[in-house]
């Protein structure tokens, strides 16, 4: 299983709920720095939150993500 980063959050609460829409949908995603993002906050220029889902869900995942607001 191929991941692919598919979008960056400046914070985990944003990237959960965008986390938690596209699993309504059945895509699962992998939330790469939350963890210590929600335990040591830094600035968005120094670390960000990736949405990691598998290659074969990327754009189906962009497509939703776009439609609902979360990203551009």
């Amino acid at each position: 299983m191929s991941l692919v980063c598919i979008a960056t959050f400046p914070d985990p609460i944003e990237a959960n709920i965008a986390s938690g829409m596209l699993a309504e949908y059945g895509i699962p995603a992998i939330l790469d720095g939350a963890t210590i993002l929600g335990v040591i906050p830094v600035p968005s220029s120094i670390g960000e939150v990736r949405m990691m889902v598998r290659r074969e869900d990327a754009d189906r995942a962009c497509e939703l993500l776009s439609e609902h607001g979360d990203i551009k």
